[in-house]
């Protein structure tokens, strides 16, 4: 490999002595991308077409003086002269409105949202520049995609459960910026960034290009951070019920010479302190009973700020960014997984993390070799406290005369935890361009975690009393990945195939106790190959069809091998769990008109996954537990989305999903009367529709006014296992909301936003029938300034 990279740069090197290259990007007044503008050598046929970032390469040129003229629909054509040396020439082009144009035609461009949602591998791209002004946040909308559900434990801030495709929790990766969320220290979560922070959410469903993926099993959520390299002010404010405060402010100042400096922040607050039934258990009498109260201990707050300095456009670099991010959070906890008849009422954790960042971005050899490098090093340091021996109601009394004998509400035993824990990834992606058409994409990314901490209150190991928690555990994962993407007949078949090699090594300290002697394991490592291909055939530009298919390995995270030291021990005999994902779909879109169209964008998908990992309890009520490699999966499903524009500034969507998780069959256990059965938690059959419409105001057309309106549908399905004698404790019934939002905007600067949720104030559940809050509302008010 090494010889054949050292011949390639060489290679590459005497390409650039002959030929020259003039590439750029084209934009308009507010620096925006403009997609699918034709820039044509004058006097020649040599030209090129924009891509969705708005950028153009052409090649193979000699050196001398050029006239480019640029040309786009709704846009006046343009003309610039550019010289060619024996390095590439880079311009930046602007384009002007071209007003009487635009009065008559609807400008299409294909944003880069939607050339992502129509690769040959399945991806739902959602573009949040049409949230930023509303008053919503991100779980909110993802629960509009088809075959994705988001469950949380509550309100803002509360534990979130992502399914996909039929299933849950770890096996779907989420990432931040193409670095999975959990070696962030945890205080960036999908349940508290703010929509202004987000540029566009990428849902990729059972296959994962190289690029992003690391060792998601089932898919991934990458949240895309904003980051625009031009002056602009973004600063917005929302209160809503149960004392909620969110607050985000975005800025960039271009300092000259294609030098910039970024700041985003933001903060977030709220009692989530909302109304619930619940069983009380009187304690005096050991009797239950039903009564409907507000949650006492329930907080949550978060902040996040980062700064960012970087440039683009210079000779060593396309562009690269230097970012520090601090983000903390704060959990008062209520409960556990389940919603008992005895709350907790005085758990609290917080997290605070600092990262510093690099990304480096380049182009050379006549812009057909593309480096981009990503790394990171985070500072952790998370606290828990439940120590204490007060024991609650569900009123927020305390028993006067009974205790908490051990001194703990939740966990096996008290604890006062505090970590201290490091964390590094690094990711560089090489890719080159053969031609318009073929390319070669070679990817490695390497994380490793350091988990160390103490405990005052925690267990003691061998005669010197060792705390457990003061000896480091580490992981490490190395994955790699080379992928070829090709176009054909014309650039109607796509294709991409792909290789995987992933590596794992973790050090810890295993407790195991033989004879009376403890015994200590220290490491376990493990390598294994993934691989998958996908195709898509485009009749037109808006017809296709697609298939996809990888076979999938997600490694065991830290809290997984190494367990907790408060109520889950470590097991480092887990093996990475593997699935079989394939994706079959279609896609078409019908225009009427300028203005009105429909789309139909439908699925089909199966999994075949193996050696899943569940969290197994002890046998006895101390012990502690632990994860194991238990049951074969097996899945199967459709997902349909309807769009469509049936008048201007009307758009209508409707995503329906139908699936089928059952039990294959269990790897340690004799007992097979469970295959075929129903995985529980999950629900078989959910379907939304959303509407929104957006029109100027009749007395200035710099005003709009937008109105949106949301209906949830999910059907009924079991928490846990149950026979024909179902107990109605362990089903969640089916569930039924309404949303409805307002939002005026003055010349794209002011807007307040208007939203109520769960209008109707149904009864709502999610994981494990936890109550979620009943009607609500929030106000959003947002000023935004961009050149």
């Amino acid at each position: 490999m090494k010889t054949f990279l050292t011949c390639l740069s060489w290679t590459l090197v005497v390409m650039n002595a002959w030929a020259g290259t003039i590439s750029g990007v084209v934009s308009n007044k507010k620096q925006e991308p403009i997609p699918g503008a034709t820039v044509m050598i004058v006097g020649t046929q040599n030209g090129a077409v924009t891509d969705a970032a708005g950028r153009f390469v052409i090649n193979d040129l000699k050196n001398g003086r050029y006239t480019l003229e640029i040309s786009s629909i709704g846009f006046t054509k343009q003309q610039q002269d550019v010289t060619v040396g024996t390095n590439t020439s880079k311009v930046k082009i602007i384009l002007e409105d071209n007003v009487s144009e635009l009065e008559s035609v609807v400008v299409e461009g294909k944003s880069e949202a939607r050339e992502l949602s129509q690769q040959p591998i399945q991806i739902t791209s959602i573009d949040l520049n049409q949230f930023q002004s509303e008053s919503v946040d991100v779980i909110s909308v993802l629960d509009r995609s088809a075959g994705l559900r988001v469950r949380r434990t509550g309100g803002l801030g509360s534990d979130a459960n992502i399914q996909l495709n039929g299933f849950t929790g770890r096996a779907v990766r989420l990432y931040y910026d193409g670095i999975p969320m959990e070696l962030l220290g945890g205080g960036i979560q999908i349940n508290n960034i703010p929509v202004n922070t987000i540029s566009r959410v990428d849902v990729y469903k059972g296959v994962m290009p190289v690029e992003v993926g690391t060792d998601a099993l089932a898919g991934g959520i990458n949240v895309v951070p904003k980051l625009v390299e031009t002056d602009f002010l973004d600063a917005s404010y929302q209160v809503g019920s149960f004392n909620t405060h969110i607050g985000t402010l975005n800025g960039t100042k271009v300092l000259g010479n294609n030098w910039f400096v970024n700041f985003s922040g933001f903060y977030n607050y709220s009692d989530n302190d909302y109304e619930n039934d619940v069983r009380n258990l009187i304690v005096e009498t050991l009797t239950e009973e039903n009564i409907r109260v507000r949650r006492f201990h329930n907080k949550h707050q978060s902040s996040m700020a980062s700064l960012q300095v970087g440039t683009s456009d210079k000779p060593w670099a396309d562009q690269i960014t230097y970012s520090i991010n601090y983000n903390q959070r704060f959990d008062e906890i209520q409960h556990g997984v389940r919603l008992g008849n005895r709350p907790i009422g005085e758990v609290e954790r917080s997290r605070s993390v600092l990262v510093q960042s690099l990304k480096y971005k380049k182009r050379i050899a006549n812009e057909r070799l593309k480096l981009d490098y990503f790394g990171n090093f985070a500072f952790l340091h998370n606290e828990v406290d439940d120590s204490t021996t007060n024991l609650y109601n569900w009123r927020g009394e305390i028993h006067p005369f009974i205790t908490q004998g051990a001194g703990n509400e939740i966990a096996g035993r008290p604890t006062r935890r505090e970590g201290n824990d490091r964390a590094s990834t690094q990711r560089l992606t090489v890719a080159y361009e053969f031609d318009p058409n073929h390319s070669l994409t070679l990817s490695n990314f390497y994380a490793w975690q350091k988990v160390v901490g103490e405990d005052p209150l925690g267990i003691r190991i061998t005669d010197e009393r060792i705390d457990p928690n003061t000896v480091p555990s580490y992981l490490n994962r190395f994955i790699s990945g080379l992928s070829y993407k090709g176009k054909w007949f014309n650039k109607k078949l796509e294709t991409i195939a792909f290789g995987k090699f992933y590596y794992y090594d973790n050090q810890a300290i295993q407790i195991t106790q033989v004879g009376g002697d403890f015994v200590f394991d220290t490491r376990v490592d493990g390598h294994d190959q993934g691989f998958g291909i996908g195709a898509k055939y485009s009749f037109t530009d808006d017809i296709f069809l697609r298939a996809s298919y990888e076979r999938a390995l997600r490694i065991p995270d830290g809290s997984e091998v190494f367990g907790d030291f408060i109520t889950i021990g470590a097991n480092f005999g887990l093996r990475p769990e593997q699935s079989n994902n394939i994706n079959l779909g279609g896609y078409f879109k019908h225009k009427f008109d300028a203005y009105r169209s429909i789309s139909l964008d439908a699925s089909y998908f199966i999994r075949d996954q193996r050696d899943l990992i569940r969290l197994e309890p002890g046998r006895n009520e101390n012990d502690l537990a632990r994860f194991i490699n238990e049951e074969e999966v097996e899945g199967k499903g459709i997902e349909l989305t309807l769009s469509g524009e049936p008048v201007r500034g009307l758009n209508i969507v409707a995503n329906f999903t139908h699936q089928d998780i059952v039990t294959a069959g269990e790897v340690n256990a004799t007992n097979t009367n469970l295959v075929g059965s129903a995985i529980p938690n999950i629900p078989v059959l959910f379907y939304n529709i959303s509407a929104r419409y957006r029109r100027e105001t009749p007395w200035n057309s710099d005003h709009h006014f937008t109105a949106s309106s949301f209906y949830n549908y999910v059907d009924e399905f079991d928490v846990i296992l149950q026979g024909s004698q179902r107990n109605p404790d362990n089903v969640i019934p089916t569930q039924q909301t309404i949303d409805l939002g307002l939002t005026y905007d003055m010349e794209q600067r002011y807007s307040l936003s208007f939203q109520v949720n769960n209008l109707t104030n149904n009864e709502v559940f999610d994981n494990f029938r936890v109550p979620r809050p009943g009607i609500n509302y929030s106000i959003k008010i947002r000023y935004l300034f961009q050149k």
